[in-house]
């Protein structure tokens, strides 16, 4: 009679898929095989927080809900893993408050509140790109128009 190797789940491996507190003990005892009793030890050694089924962990200000949501890609561009408008832009929901993921990201990356409309540089044809170094509001268009610096 033949014997069957199990293949043995180490608690690295369980810890590998227990990311957040936004994964559950139950997908994680399902995906590798192992029993949830086990995964939640894990969880608890490792002091994550307690899985709570239909409840996302808050981010703690809108920049982390910006970085949360955003992709970067190896290209230069990013792409934005949040919510969008029927028509494909990015939005950004966070305490109540909404506005175009756009605005978000450039706030974060210039470090001001943009002027006017958002619309990508000229060098940057990837729709609805929302790498920082790609968005220009209206001051930034004019200087360039004008022949300045951006």
């Amino acid at each position: 009679m033949a014997t069957v190797k199990v293949p043995v789940v180490t608690d690295q491996e369980i810890a590998r898929h227990l990311t957040s507190a936004e994964v559950s003990n139950r997908s994680v005892a399902q995906k590798l095989g192992v029993s949830w009793s086990r995964v939640d030890e894990v969880r608890q050694r490792l002091q994550l927080a307690t899985y709570r089924r239909g409840r996302r962990v808050p981010e703690q200000s809108w920049e982390e809900a910006v970085r949360k949501r955003l992709k970067e890609r190896d290209d230069g561009h990013a792409e934005w893993t949040g919510s969008r408008h029927p028509l494909g832009t990015p939005l950004l929901s966070w305490q109540g408050r909404s506005e175009t993921a756009y605005r978000a990201v450039f706030r974060l990356h210039y470090g001001r509140v943009p002027v006017g409309n958002i619309r990508h540089v000229p060098d940057c044809d990837v729709e609805h790109c929302v790498a920082g170094e790609h968005l220009e509001d209206r001051a930034m268009r004019d200087a360039r128009r004008a022949g300045g610096a951006r």
